[in-house]
């Protein structure tokens, strides 16, 4: 991933056209800038390489809620006290809603309207020109935040943010057996901590972008 934004940003320079007041050493520079086909192209397999990268590490994050789920299991399976179970129930279901929401939503979009607006607006003049609140579908077609999207997709991370909150409190208010085996951590804090690593994951995802930020370039300079 810093591979993809050190070459987008040695790339720059090269989609930038000579003008007439570039002085001859600029233009000696900008000779092997590239033309219209040869920018499409690159910026093609620049997203390639970004989407492939993209999807080898949400496979890896995927394994996160999998092998946390294994305390709340044991946890069901040994019975115990009614808050113990309670805890295990809502953290399997917050662990279950973080992979669902890992898997189904694209790798850079979290679902959460505020930060895809703060992901997107941390680009250049591109971000602006698609929307601050636009997303990147795997076919990079913009979207607007509610378009395509069914009801599950608008709200679950936002009931999992909600989830997550109540099993905290839970797990502060409540002195079970069960959140008392794992110290500080507790059963009541992990999907929690599951779901940040996995928000920061797909903010950082979100945030390389070949298309847009080269192709908002592309296309200044072409209208130029």
């Amino acid at each position: 991933m810093d591979n993809i934004q050190n070459t987008t940003a040695r790339l720059r320079r090269t989609f930038a056209y000579p003008t007439d007041d570039d002085a001859p050493s600029s233009l000696s520079e900008d000779a092997a800038a590239l033309d219209e086909q040869e920018q499409e192209e690159l910026i093609a397999a620049l997203s390639e390489q970004n989407a492939a990268r993209n999807a080898q590490f949400r496979l890896f994050l995927l394994a996160l809620p999998v092998f946390s789920a294994l305390p709340y299991l044991v946890a069901l399976l040994r019975g115990g006290p009614g808050a113990g179970v309670l805890v295990a129930a809502l953290g399997l279901s917050s662990l279950a809603s973080t992979a669902w929401m890992l898997y189904a939503l694209p790798p850079g979009d979290t679902g959460i309207a505020r930060l895809d607006a703060w992901v997107a607006g941390g680009g250049d003049g591109a971000a602006k020109a698609t929307g601050s609140g636009a997303h990147k579908h795997p076919g990079n077609r913009a979207l607007s935040p509610t378009e395509q999207r069914s009801p599950l997709e608008l709200y679950l991370p936002y009931l999992n943010m909600a989830l997550c909150a109540v099993l905290v409190l839970t797990g502060l208010l409540t002195k079970s057996a069960a959140a008392g085996q794992w110290g500080h951590v507790g059963l009541g804090n992990l999907p929690a901590i599951v779901y940040a690593v996995i928000l920061v994951a797909k903010m950082v995802m979100g945030g390389v972008d070949p298309e847009r930020e080269l192709g908002g370039l592309r296309y200044e300079y072409k209208g130029a």
